[in-house]
């Protein structure tokens, strides 16, 4: 079995500690780094719930656009008229009896 040589072998670390300058400009890009990353997720979320805001509002809106075409549809026929003259206008059929309480 051939033994494997430590690519390695020859280097010699030297730690030394390190500036305080370099320890503060490490440190503030660190500090920054975090106060941009909750920037942003502060950011995101209220971008997901003003989409969240515009999907009900636009649901909403599909609806009260459905109500509206079936208002419009009706309002060609007899019986969207007989109901436009009852609700808004307050007419009513000339064969219909009233009895109203004193």
């Amino acid at each position: 079995m051939a033994q494997r040589k430590n690519p390695f072998r020859g280097i010699r670390l030297v730690y030394r500690r390190s500036r305080p300058l370099t320890k503060i400009v490490v440190l503030s890009a660190v500090v920054l780094s975090i106060v941009a990353l909750l920037t942003l997720r502060s950011a995101i979320l209220s971008a997901r719930q003003t989409a969240e805001d515009l999907r009900n509002q636009a649901v909403q809106l599909e609806q009260e656009n459905s109500r509206l075409e079936k208002y419009i549809g009706e309002l060609g026929t007899v019986q969207g008229i007989i109901h436009i003259a009852k609700e808004k206008l307050g007419l009513i059929d000339p064969d219909s009896v009233v009895i109203q309480p004193e």
